[in-house]
């Protein structure tokens, strides 16, 4: 069991739930409502973390929930975690 943890900005529009990684540029996603961009963020968070280790490129370290929280008190801010081995 590999275990990591990203936080995601979750930033509602009118039409969807969009979803940004401030540690991987390279993750977004978005999903209809809550649960379903949460789902989409732990499969993008996955993806890209398997591709840089994959590719032997280091996964960046993960920003500090609470500092992100503190410099964006607007933001929703979710940790997301995910096994590795599942995907």
């Amino acid at each position: 069991m590999e275990i990591v943890k990203y936080p995601a900005f979750f930033t509602p529009t009118a039409s969807e739930i969009q979803v940004d990684f401030p540690d991987l540029p390279e993750a977004f996603t978005q999903g209809k409502t809550m649960e379903e961009a949460l789902d989409f963020a732990k499969l993008g968070l996955a993806i890209t973390i398997n591709d840089k280790l994959g590719h032997f490129e280091p996964a960046p370290v993960a920003s500090d929930l609470k500092k992100l929280r503190e410099e964006n008190p607007t933001k929703i801010i979710k940790m997301v975690t995910v096994d590795l081995d599942q995907y």
